[in-house]
């Protein structure tokens, strides 16, 4: 079936239910970032692959929206497809997919999804702006048109061990008790696969680039339970689960289970993770009380047996990305390394070291115009592109190791660049280290560090369209909560542990794109009589390349930062590498001078 076919079926299904429209959210019962392939439903309706966007179907209407990180990929692979591209979060125009849904349809419509891909806190703010209208959500549409559905996955899962973890999943529940017993709280459920897998020490393929398992958690002052499909747990999984006194379910009872919690008990849990129909399963005299995920706020802050692997885990990858820039600017000058070769070749270096498991996200390496395109992915796009002995290399990618996760983008030229080039990717440089260098004080939440790295761009009137920082995990999401560097940071405050990444960018359409982010973990730096003061002190240890600096357009402080940072990236990795690699680590970090 082409996806006007889909459609099709799809409405004639809406018909026989007497709906009026049709959501499809990019999400499984998890609230997942990527999703398994048997919940890619937004990409099977709509033929769009980015990992974000929500489509509605109406009875004569087919819309799907997206932030900017893929408005050009979605403007792409949209043609020819009865679904019109919306533009979320810009000043075009565009209604919201809710605003959509108010016009399209009648005051008194039904608007059916399937609620157990719905997250909780989507459903309550639909519900308040959809007036009389009726929510079903009880309909699985995808499910009955998609006739060749990829199967759930069987994979099994893998124990996660306390010298990676620094934690046994007994002093992991003890500190969850806690923190329940501090909240007067009865239960708590856990929704969100990464915060499953953290709690009981597990792993798992399920999902592409997260090494996660499908699962969910209820836990009480007297009882843990774990909700997963039992054939995936190994001997070597079973023993500490036993050990610890967890409880093991299949996956599907979990609405029973929470359907059976009795009356006057409160539950706490986080409405971004947990679906509709599982919230609706609660009974109505059981209490809910509604945050953040306890174990969020508990794997957010990294113990030291944790820090100690990731310093490790980027040590691994700063020697991957050498090989690979060296690898890739000897193929740019002969004109014969595509975008996508690249980016096999760069899961190739990642692959040649001791416990890598996979990349952690889709890499994205994009060559002079391409690199525009925020979120630009050679291996789905039409026209990758060749890389020239010219112009510049936008590469963002990271890597799944036992020792944690990783999350880098370098720009790098590949031969001579422009003055316009030049002038964008110092200004890029001069906010990266603006944050990098950031000191602020305790209690500052990540809307400070936010504006911190913008600055340097928004004094020559430049700006980027997606977020400043984002926490990363520990063998788990590479985009990790609750912290974030953002206008919107929940009121999260930066403390020490924390693992968050620095990442401005400046993308000019049909030119160029520019991105430079390192992660940093926040440590403690002097304490004054102005209070206690924290720091960044950077993980990532791959060069800055210093081809494309405007000197004149650094500060003296400026220049300092980034030559210090370049010889520890020697120190690093010079041990690691040899022949013409080392002598290309050499070149990039070497000290640069202002003109006499």
């Amino acid at each position: 079936m082409n996806i006007q076919e889909r459609v099709e079926k799809l409405r004639q299904k809406m018909a026989e239910r007497d709906l009026d429209a049709y959501i499809v959210l990019t999400s499984d019962p998890h609230s997942s970032e990527y999703v398994p392939e048997y919940y890619k439903e937004r990409e099977f309706i709509t033929g769009f692959t980015g990992s974000a966007g929500t489509a509605v179907i109406t009875k004569n209407k087919a819309g799907l929206w997206t932030d900017s990180r893929y408005f050009l990929q979605a403007e792409e692979e949209l043609k020819g497809s009865p679904f019109k591209l919306y533009r979320q979060y810009t000043n075009d125009g565009d209604p919201t997919w809710q605003e959509f849904l108010l016009a399209e349809t009648s005051e008194f419509a039904k608007i059916g999804f399937d609620g157990f891909t719905m997250p909780t806190s989507i459903y309550r703010r639909l519900s308040q702006s959809m007036g009389n209208r009726l929510l079903v959500t009880d309909v699985d549409f995808i499910s009955e048109i998609w006739e060749d559905r990829p199967s759930l996955p069987k994979r099994p899962a893998f124990y996660y061990p306390v010298e990676h973890s620094g934690a046994s999943m007994e002093e992991k529940i003890k500190i969850l008790r806690f923190m329940m017993r501090e909240r007067e709280v009865d239960y708590t459920f856990l929704g969100s696969l990464d915060d499953v897998c953290y709690l009981f020490n597990i792993r798992g393929w399920d999902v592409e680039d997260t090494p996660v398992v499908l699962s969910f958690a209820l836990v009480s002052q007297d009882k843990v339970m774990l909700f997963i499909q039992p054939e995936k747990l190994s001997d070597e999984i079973r023993r500490p689960l036993d050990k610890a006194g967890v409880e093991i379910y299949a996956y599907d009872d979990i609405a029973n289970k929470l359907s059976a919690i009795p009356p006057q008990k409160t539950v706490y849990l986080d409405p971004d993770y947990t679906n509709i129909t599982l919230y609706q399963a609660i009974p109505d005299n059981v209490r809910i009380e509604k945050g953040v995920n306890l174990t969020s706020l508990m794997k957010a802050i990294k113990n030291k047996t944790e820090v100690d692997n990731l310093h490790q885990a980027y040590i691994k990858d700063g020697i991957a990305l050498m090989k690979f820039f060296n690898w890739v600017e000897t193929g740019a000058k002969t004109g014969s390394v595509t975008e996508r070769a690249a980016a096999k070749r760069l899961n190739e270096f990642r692959a040649e070291g001791k416990d890598f498991l996979m990349d952690s996200f889709p890499a994205i390496i994009g060559y002079d115009a391409n690199g525009a395109i925020v979120h630009y992915n050679p291996m789905h796009s039409d026209h990758p592109a060749t890389i020239q002995n010219k112009g510049l290399l936008l590469v963002d990618s990271g890597g799944q190791y036992l020792q944690g996760t990783t999350d880098i983008t370098r720009t790098y030229a590949m031969g001579e660049t422009t003055d316009e080039e030049k002038t964008d990717y110092t200004l890029v440089l001069k906010a990266h280290i603006a944050g990098m260098a950031a000191k602020f004080p305790e209690g500052t939440t990540g809307s400070y560090i936010h504006n911190v790295v913008r600055y340097p761009l928004n004094q020559a009137g430049m700006d980027f369209n997606h977020g400043t920082g984002h926490g990363v995990g520990m063998l788990l999401s590479c985009h990790e909560g609750p912290q974030t560097f953002s206008r919107i940071d929940g009121g999260v405050k930066i403390v020490p542990g924390m693992v968050t990444s620095v990442e401005p960018g400046l993308y000019v359409t049909g030119k160029h794109g520019i991105r430079t982010e390192s992660i940093t973990l926040c440590v403690e730096g002097e304490t004054t009589d102005f209070g206690t003061f924290y720091e960044f002190e950077p993980l990532t240890w791959v060069p800055i390349d210093t081809r494309p600096i405007k000197m004149d357009l650094l500060t003296d402080f400026e220049l300092d930062w980034v030559n210090r940072y370049n010889r520890t990236c020697y120190d690093k990795l010079a041990d690691h590498l040899d022949g013409e690699v080392l002598a290309y680590l050499k070149a990039r970090t070497r000290a640069i001078e202002r003109p006499q």
